[in-house]
């Protein structure tokens, strides 16, 4: 059983690190279930004779499956954090002055007229 958690935790772990930028606080806890029934599941496969009283006094402490100190990680522990899109706080390689020597890129463009905004919200009403 220890070698089983030994395997399963960092797998665990490195998912939910990977996705913690999500929203994705109900998958982790969705996943924490699953992971914990299916090692008890386990568990009962591999000691058919014992009943869940034995089972549970063997594996089950403070509520988490444990085995000789390894705890079974929980992703529902993981803190969501939100990620913040930088727009123009990323560095781009190239020099805009050889990129955009007109400056095109930030030239203003007819939908950032007042007058034709107007029109487009009279032509809508």
């Amino acid at each position: 059983m220890e070698e089983v958690l030994r395997t399963v935790n960092p797998v665990l772990r490195g998912w939910a690190a990977y996705f913690r930028y999500g929203a994705s606080k109900r998958t982790f806890s969705y996943l924490g279930w699953y992971a914990w029934w299916r090692l008890l599941l386990w568990i009962r496969y591999k000691h058919p004779r014992l009943t869940w009283k034995q089972l549970s006094r063997r594996y089950y402490g403070a509520d988490r499956i444990t085995e000789v100190g390894v705890v079974l990680y929980n992703p529902a522990k993981m803190r969501v954090q939100r990620y913040t899109f930088r727009r123009a706080q990323i560095s781009t390689p190239y020099n805009i002055d050889e990129v955009d020597p007109d400056g095109a890129r930030f030239r203003r463009t007819n939908h950032d007229d007042v007058a034709f905004v107007g029109q487009v919200s009279e032509y809508l009403a």
